[in-house]
């Protein structure tokens, strides 16, 4: 640690090399920022996996459970299981695509839209506080290196733009 940092709680020098120890450190923060979100989530009966297939939904619209596993990175049982339980609380709902009649697609219901929205101002805040040691342009440089990463370990390339982009033209409720 240097003397004098304003940071001088951080560790300069680990017991791992360096992209071992940065994958760690990935981890851990996406560990612990998902328990602080599942906390509020579960004030709103959703688990992380069920939050995640919702607001990739009213991301990307109606989606095939195939590309919604893919944009929610999100194994196919596990996301079967949330969906199942989702139509049944009324959050989303199942049919057969209209422009393709062999494929079933799932949507957001107007109710999901509106927990989303209540959810969404609770989250929004928490991600800011998840944030808030780092400055305006620590976060944007953090975004393009996670950008540079994820893009380097997503290997199809239909999918790469929409999961690193989170594609399409957001709505303005958008998380």
């Amino acid at each position: 640690m240097r003397k004098g940092d304003e940071r001088a709680d951080v560790v300069e020098d680990h017991a791992l090399p360096l992209p071992s120890y940065l994958s760690y450190l990935l981890y851990q923060t996406e560990q612990h920022r998902r328990a602080v979100a599942a906390d509020l989530l579960a004030r709103h009966g959703l688990t992380f996996a069920k939050w995640v297939a919702m607001i990739s939904l009213r991301r990307f619209g109606d989606l095939s459970m195939t590309r919604l596993a893919k944009l929610a990175a999100t194994d196919r049982t596990t996301l079967t299981r949330s969906i199942d339980s989702l139509i049944a609380d009324g959050l989303v709902a199942r049919e057969t695509s209209s422009s393709d009649r062999r494929i079933v697609v799932v949507r957001l219901t107007d109710i999901g839209r509106g927990l989303l929205e209540t959810i969404r101002a609770e989250i929004r805040p928490l991600n800011r506080d998840i944030c808030a040691n780092l400055t305006a342009e620590e976060q944007a440089a953090m975004t393009l290196y996670l950008q540079k990463m994820l893009t380097g370990l997503i290997v199809e390339p239909d999918w790469k733009q929409d999961v690193i982009a989170f594609s399409t033209p957001a709505p303005p409720e958008t998380v």
